[in-house]
């Protein structure tokens, strides 16, 4: 079904969903301000259940694509990109802190925990534009770890020592969330690391990220640096 649709045809997808669902909420947070749109995920199901299930499987292509279509709007006084954020999520969804493994890795999963440690917001590396010397071919690498990464080839063939020409900057506020002591039955607690950034990091959901509260939290799980 999906594997035989064209990046053109899926954009025409969440484009129709917009309109049908959400277009007056995009445009009140455009108004706003707000650099967000929020997606009732049962509604998306409604729509299409194919897409809606194999977005949760591989999130981070199909998000980046619902994201693409949102452009196609052009509405006026609009600061790209706007990202997607899902409600009304499926309760299969949420995994036990303990219980997260290499399997959920890639996939959107939802935990639940009181916050133990908030570090300070910081800017951090999320895209890196490097040339190639030899051909002159600009390389984008996309920053999701702790290390920052390079290109390990160009198209030309040439392999390493290119030039790092533009960065683009985001900020970032790390979290430690662990599993809050009701639901342990007297077993040690389990942490995990969660990232914030963009549109997470506003003012008014300040108070919601103090050490202490509990949250509620659904994001991509990346690989953890031990």
């Amino acid at each position: 079904y999906i594997a035989y649709m064209t990046k053109e045809q899926l954009i025409a997808k969440f484009r129709k969903f917009i309109e049908t669902y959400c277009y007056e909420d995009l445009l009140k947070n455009i108004k706003q301000g707000k650099q967000a749109l929020i997606v009732d995920y049962s509604n998306f199901s409604k729509y299409d259940y194919k897409l809606a299930e194999i977005l949760l499987d591989s999130p981070e292509e199909h998000i980046a694509v619902f994201e693409e279509a949102i452009q196609d709007f052009d509405v006026p006084g609009a600061k790209y990109p706007i990202r997607v954020r899902f409600t009304n999520l499926p309760a299969s969804l949420f995994v036990s802190i303990r219980n997260v493994r290499s399997k959920h890795l890639g996939k959107m999963i939802a935990i639940e925990g009181l916050i133990r440690q908030a570090s300070d917001i910081r800017p951090k590396i999320t895209l890196a534009t490097f040339n190639c010397p030899s051909c002159g071919t600009k390389i984008l690498v996309e920053q999701k770890g702790d290390k920052f990464s390079e290109p390990e080839r160009c198209k030309c063939g040439r392999k390493g020592k290119f030039t790092l020409v533009d960065k683009k900057l985001a900020d970032i506020q790390r979290l430690v969330v662990e599993e809050a002591p009701d639901s342990m039955g007297g077993e040690h607690p389990k942490r995990l690391p969660v990232l914030l950034s963009e549109d997470l990091l506003s003012p008014e959901l300040e108070k919601k990220r103090n050490p202490g509260n509990k949250v509620s939290v659904v994001g991509i799980l990346c690989e953890v640096p031990l």
